[in-house]
């Protein structure tokens, strides 16, 4: 994983938000056990506490992926045929007036020989429609590339989407550190920690949809807005 923008923001920032419970759980329980049998292995305390964070970042950031792109991203938008970007180039949305969606339609013909679905045809199949705004939109993203301001919005856009579906992971981590704290091993500074996490990441959960809603708006927005400005 390349250490560009994108993935600074989008994808290490969450997975470190989301990897706080598993710490919790690491300091307070695990190291003391783990801590003397990595060391007596790696010869090297600190190099083992090391390797075992990183090792669990990244699989902390693929899991909060996979796990918002199938729990939010697909239920919120029915994948990216239901994506901003492809609402905003139907016929049918309102979002764009009908003589700058049109002028849209014309300059990806223009750009990439390719024909955005009639009015007539959108109504009689909209999925066909939407597949193929989708497919355009490919090429509109890889013509804008990062933009002026199109790479930080997609980035906003990938943290809070990255970010609630590691909320997942790190709710239920949170709720299993209860119940160590509280019955297998009484810690009430590792309990109460491990509440307040719990209820950090319910409320983001709870609000994750509006949150990836709006940032999904925006990053349509600007990036269109962008590719309209290119000549």
């Amino acid at each position: 994983m390349k250490l560009n923008h994108y993935n600074i923001i989008a994808r290490i920032f969450p997975g470190i938000i989301s990897s706080i419970p598993f710490f919790v759980l690491h300091f307070y329980y695990l190291r003391p056990v783990l801590g003397q049998f990595w060391g007596d292995l790696l010869g090297i305390q600190i190099a083992s506490d090391v390797t075992i964070s990183l090792a669990l970042l990244f699989l902390l950031i693929q899991l909060s992926r996979y796990v918002s792109k199938e729990t939010f991203e697909k239920n919120i938008f029915n994948g990216s045929s239901g994506l901003p970007t492809t609402d905003y180039l139907l016929h049918g949305d309102s979002h764009f007036s009908r003589e700058y969606t049109l002028q849209i339609h014309q300059k990806i013909r223009t750009d990439f020989n390719l024909e955005i679905p009639s009015h007539e045809s959108e109504a009689i199949d909209e999925a066909k429609s939407r597949k193929s705004i989708s497919e355009a939109i490919t090429h509109v993203r890889g013509r804008v590339g990062p933009g002026r301001l199109v790479e930080q919005h997609n980035a906003e856009y990938g943290f809070w989407r990255n970010l609630a579906g590691g909320a997942i992971l790190a709710l239920a981590m949170s709720l299993i550190n209860i119940v160590v704290f509280s019955v297998v091993v009484v810690n009430q500074s590792a309990l109460w920690i491990s509440i307040i996490l719990a209820l950090i990441y319910c409320s983001l959960i709870v609000f994750a949809k509006r949150l990836i809603v709006s940032h999904g708006h925006e990053y349509a927005k600007v990036l269109i807005q962008e590719y309209m400005l290119m000549r």
